[in-house]
C-alpha cells in the first residue's frame, strides 16, 4: 500500500472529523483532544486513565488536565479504582452522552457523503479490514533513541 495515499486519507479524514467536532465543542471551550477523550469514554462507558493513555499514546499529565476540564464542565466523572485506589476510573455523565450524541449524529450525517457510491457490503468489508489493521497497530514497536 502506498504510504502517501494512506497518510493522505488519514489526515484528510481526521481533519474533517476534527472540524465537525469543533463546531459542537467550541461553545463548551473544548478542543480536539478533549473530544477524543470524550469519545473514548462514551464508547467504553467506563475507562481507566491508564487505558486512555494506552489508546491515545499521550502522556498522563495531558490526559489528567483534559479529563479535569471535562469533569469541571460535567461531561465525565472520575472515581478511585476499587482494585487500586491510586488509579482513576472515568465515566461519562448524562451531559457528556448528550454532547457526544450530537457530535456522533453529525459524524453519521457526514458518513452519507463519505460512503457515497460504496455498497453496504463494501462498507462492512472495509470495516473488517480496518479492525484487523487497528489490532495490528498494537504490535508495532516504536524505536526509542
Amino acid at each position: 500500500m502506498d504510504d502517501y495515499n494512506l497518510i493522505g486519507f488519514v489526515m484528510k479524514y481526521t481533519m474533517i472529523r476534527k472540524r465537525i467536532a469543533a463546531s459542537y465543542l467550541k461553545k463548551e471551550d473544548l478542543n480536539a483532544f478533549e473530544s477524543i477523550l470524550l469519545a473514548i469514554v462514551y464508547k467504553r462507558h467506563e475507562c481507566s486513565q491508564d487505558k486512555i493513555g494506552e489508546i491515545t499514546l499521550f502522556d498522563g499529565a495531558s490526559i489528567a488536565r483534559s479529563l479535569k476540564k471535562l469533569e469541571d464542565r460535567g461531561f465525565v466523572s472520575r472515581h478511585a479504582d476499587p482494585n487500586n485506589r491510586r488509579k482513576k476510573i472515568v465515566s461519562i455523565t448524562e451531559a457528556g452522552s448528550e454532547l457526544y450524541g450530537e457530535v456522533r449524529k453529525a459524524f453519521s450525517e457526514s458518513n452519507d457523503a463519505i460512503f457515497k457510491g460504496i455498497t453496504s457490503e463494501e462498507q462492512t468489508e472495509l470495516e473488517n479490514i480496518l479492525m484487523k489493521v487497528y489490532k495490528n497497530l498494537d504490535d508495532i514497536e516504536i524505536p526509542s533513541k
